[in-house]
């Protein structure tokens, strides 16, 4: 016998099922979000028994495609549950193709309402659709745009060089009372569209910028080079590339709320962002900074620089001062202890524990790898709580570093980079400090096929619970 339910009731029902609140908030992923081993077993074009490492990026789009699939499913069902989960497929768009938004973009057309729904749009892929040009593909996103008149996110990740001043626009245009985050991939030279779209959107909340492309000798900034930007709800800003010009403006702004910075100079070794300016004015009320670069930075003047820091992230493949005196000394990192970071996220790390490339490295340049895993173990020994009295955690963040960890089954045992991560995890063990991969499991602790359990095995076991609850819904449904 059917049952019949208020519409209220089915609303908090699909809610647990597509499960998509997390999707919805404003952070952004960052270097210390943790990866997760998949197991590849049965996998048609992978061995089986192998382990995929997914990133924090990579995770987020698997859940994004899971709930669109709950979406899909729940709207399938009858008539009352499409028009009620209407709402849930439209809360966010995600396209890992392009051709994707030249579907959706004819929906929102005929129904415009159904934008009003939408809080969030992720793109990971943008370039011409099959059969289309890459007018009509841009033609299409800016139409999406214009019809989410209350869209909260907007990522993409891929480079939208020639779409970018029309994206800025629209963007600045339909969404300037509602958007809290975004994040773009832009030319180095698109720096006053940039600044543009940050003056015309000032409740952002993060912010992520990818600049393609080197720096040039001169940027034209035309008038918003004289433009002092406040941005008051400014909390997260994220950097990678070429950013150096960006962050010379920055520096002249107000953002009284910024407590996130992270820096990603890529492979980049000259012009070098200045890092201690920019700091020197947003850096006392910073409680997360990372930075990785591959030229050596003045980590003691920036600690004194952010004393609220509680997350740290630096390249321990750095000269630092003091590192000569290994054994007997360790790197002069602070000029006294810091007394509020709980977690130090360490880049690079590869020539430390003799993984991929930095191996085979090793055997053209031995005098090179040596002194880069000096400096490691100089960086490291003063990772203790005597310099960091409430240390609990020195996190491994290299991805790559541990995909090689796995596929050459741990440190290289034919040099002393197995001796190095035994006395590196001895060090963290005797001060109670915990020594982590990029996963958040301890250093070294890979996984095994008797025993691993898949990260999202807890995550997969509710969803199929939801999925049963939604099967015993249907069958309460009236005939």
């Amino acid at each position: 016998m059917g049952v019949e339910l208020p519409a209220e009731l089915w609303l908090q029902i699909f809610r647990l099922a597509v499960d998509d609140d997390p999707l919805l908030d404003h952070v952004l992923p960052t270097s210390m979000d943790v990866s997760s081993w998949h197991k590849l077993s049965g996998h048609p074009h992978l061995d089986d028994g192998g382990w995929a490492l997914k990133t924090p990026h990579e995770l987020l789009a698997l859940r994004q495609m899971r709930s669109y699939a709950t979406k899909k499913a729940i709207l399938s069902t009858c008539r009352t549950w499409r028009q009620l989960g209407l709402e849930f497929l439209f809360r966010f768009l995600f396209f890992d193709d392009p051709s994707g938004l030249m579907h959706v973009c004819p929906v929102l057309d005929r129904e415009s309402k159904l934008g009003w729904w939408t809080k969030r749009l992720h793109i990971t892929r943008f370039y011409a659709a099959a059969g289309t040009t890459f007018e009509e593909t841009q033609n299409s996103l800016v139409s999406i745009i214009r019809h989410c008149p209350n869209l909260e996110i907007f990522i993409i990740h891929w480079p939208i060089h020639a779409a970018a001043p029309t994206v800025i626009d629209t963007l600045c245009t339909f969404c300037h009372r509602s958007l809290r985050t975004i994040s773009l991939v832009v030319r180095v030279e698109s720096l006053a569209k940039v600044i543009l779209l940050l003056d015309s959107l000032p409740l952002l909340e993060v912010v992520n910028f990818a600049f393609d492309g080197s720096s040039p000798e001169f940027i034209p900034l035309g008038s918003m080079s004289n433009i002092t930007l406040t941005l008051p709800s400014l909390r997260q800003l994220s950097l990678r590339g070429a950013f150096q010009d960006f962050l010379e403006q920055a520096s002249e702004w107000t953002m009284p709320a910024l407590r996130v910075a992270s820096f990603d100079f890529l492979q980049y070794r000259e012009d070098l962002p200045d890092f201690v300016e920019f700091l020197t004015h947003h850096g006392a009320e910073l409680t997360f900074l990372d930075i990785d670069c591959i030229p050596t930075l003045d980590i003691s003047t920036i600690l004194d620089l952010c004393p609220l820091l509680t997350t740290f992230c630096f390249n321990p493949d750095w000269r630092l001062p003091g590192a000569d005196a290994y054994p007997v000394g360790e790197s002069e990192i602070v000029r006294r202890p810091h007394r509020n970071i709980r977690t130090i996220g360490c880049h690079q790390l590869l020539y430390a524990l003799g993984a991929g490339f930095a191996a085979r490295y090793a055997e053209i340049d031995p005098l090179s790898t040596r002194l880069i895993r000096r400096q490691n173990d100089a960086n490291f020994a003063a990772l203790n709580k005597r310099n960091f009295p409430q240390l609990q955690c020195v996190r491994a963040l290299s991805i790559p570093l541990l995909r090689h960890l796995e596929a050459q089954d741990g440190p290289d045992r034919h040099s002393d980079c197995y001796d190095r991560w035994q006395r590196w995890f001895d060090q963290c063990a005797h001060q109670d400090i915990r020594l982590e991969d990029c996963t958040g499991a301890l250093l070294g602790e890979l996984p095994k096929d008797d025993c691993e359990v898949d990260s999202t095995e807890t995550e997969e076991d509710t969803s199929q619970t939801l999925r049963e609850l939604l099967a015993e819904c249907k069958r309460m449904l009236p005939d």
